[in-house]
């Protein structure tokens, strides 16, 4: 229920703007019947589509973000591990043995458990290994020269997301892992956070105040254009912005 309530209120919030903002355009233009039309119409196809991509989204984000965070987790707890123990691990995920190489029935997988990036010079045992099997290179990140010449020389790498999934799906991710990580605030991450659904409120009494006061000016279009550049940003925060974290 703590889900649905902001859900159904930024859904809402999303169909008053698309009916203010409609209202007052079709009726400045047309009518204030076809304007009361034009935003029941568009507040309600407004509401319908914010609801359904907003779930939609937060229920993406809930999967990303979860295996995100496990994938960087277990390749850091690998890199501590060393690679000895990762292939063990690895091993047990693919129904193989670990010596030099992990090996199964038809894959061959090289492991390079790190915090840096592999490199080009890390594939080279690998590629001199002389075998039918599908050749497989497992590390945390690859630098992009690595990842060229792994497409070129038929090497598939397997990186933290999906190497995450296959130890999930084999229910082998260790109880307690060596290293949890540091959450850290990316560059990126500090612009995205300026776009909030702080921004919703503000944005609507202004914008909303402005359009209603484009009905009695004498130079109304100034006030619906600005008013409605505001309902735009205030629907915009609701449905594509993030919550102001505490």
């Amino acid at each position: 229920m703590k889900r649905f309530i902001p859900l159904i209120l930024d859904a809402l919030l999303a169909a008053l703007c698309t009916f203010l903002l409609l209202f007052t355009l079709v009726r400045y233009y047309i009518s204030a019947a076809a304007g009361l039309a034009a935003g029941i119409t568009g507040g309600l196809a407004a509401g319908a589509a914010a609801y359904i991509y907003i779930s939609l989204r937060q229920k993406r984000n809930t999967a990303i973000s979860a295996g995100h965070a496990g994938a960087e987790k277990l390749a850091a707890h690998l890199a501590i591990l060393g690679n000895d123990g990762a292939k063990k691990l690895i091993a047990q995920c693919v129904n193989g043995t670990a010596d030099e190489f992990v090996e199964n029935d038809t894959e061959i997988f090289a492991v390079e458990c790190k915090f840096e990036p592999a490199s080009t010079d890390d594939l080279v045992p690998l590629l001199r290994v002389q075998t039918p099997k599908k050749k497989r290179f497992i590390c945390a990140s690859a630098t992009p020269a690595c990842a060229d010449f792994a497409a070129a020389a038929g090497i598939e790498l397997v990186c933290a997301d999906e190497l995450y999934e296959i130890v999930k799906q084999a229910d082998k991710l260790p109880e307690k892992y060596l290293w949890e990580g540091k959450k850290r605030t990316k560059f990126i991450t500090l612009v995205k956070q300026r776009f909030t659904k702080k921004l919703c409120l503000p944005s609507f009494w202004s914008g909303a105040a402005l359009l209603f006061f484009s009905y009695f000016t004498y130079y109304p279009v100034y006030y619906i254009i600005f008013g409605s550049l505001l309902l735009v940003l205030c629907a915009a925060a609701a449905v594509f912005g993030k919550k102001k974290s505490a």
